[in-house]
């Protein structure tokens, strides 16, 4: 669950960085290849944000409930 969590904060940054990119694209060059850049930004945003979003799941939350398996209690406290 965490990681879809992640996933989705990262494409909606993701994504808001690819319509900045976009709206720069467009003033430079033609509309139909402004259209074809913004829909590979768009799907390549999708695409690469899901392996992103794995490893900053495992770096920073599976790696977490590994050091604390009884759920943030010290194995030194259990009974």
């Amino acid at each position: 669950m965490i990681v879809m969590i992640v996933y989705v904060v990262l494409v909606a940054i993701g994504e808001i960085v690819a319509f900045g990119v976009g709206q720069a694209i467009d003033m430079v060059v033609p509309a139909a290849w402004s259209m074809i850049i913004a829909m590979a930004l768009f799907f390549g945003v999708i695409w690469a944000m899901w392996p992103v979003a794995v490893w900053v799941t495992e770096k920073w939350f599976v790696r977490d409930a590994e050091a604390n398996p009884a759920g943030g209690t010290s194995p030194a406290r259990l009974p």
